[in-house]
C-alpha cells in the first residue's frame, strides 16, 4: 500500500518538476527577448542621436564652404572618414 502511494506522490513531484521547469524556461526566454529589445531600442536612439550629429555637421560644412568646393570637398571627405572610422568600428 505504501509503495504504490510513493509511486503516486514521486509521479507527482515529477510531474510538478517538468511543469516549474518549462516555466522556468519560458520566463528565461521572455527576459532575454525583453533585454535584446531594450538593447535595440537604445541602439537605434544612439544611432538616430549620431545621424543626427552628422547631419548637423554636414550642413555646416556646406553653408560654410559653399562658395569653395575644394575646401569643401576636403571638409567633407575628413567628415566622411569621421563616419566611416566610427561605424566600421563596431
Amino acid at each position: 500500500m505504501t509503495d504504490s502511494f510513493n509511486k503516486l506522490w514521486l509521479k507527482g513531484q515529477a510531474e510538478e518538476d517538468i511543469y516549474f521547469a518549462k516555466r522556468d524556461r519560458e520566463l528565461i526566454e521572455a527576459l532575454r527577448k525583453k533585454k535584446l529589445r531594450k538593447k535595440l531600442e537604445d541602439t537605434d536612439k544612439k544611432t538616430r542621436n549620431l545621424a543626427r550629429k552628422y547631419e548637423d555637421r554636414f550642413v555646416k560644412i556646406s553653408d560654410k564652404h559653399g562658395k569653395k568646393p575644394k575646401k569643401m570637398r576636403k571638409e567633407l571627405s575628413k567628415l566622411l572618414a569621421k563616419i566611416r572610422k566610427r561605424f566600421s568600428a563596431k
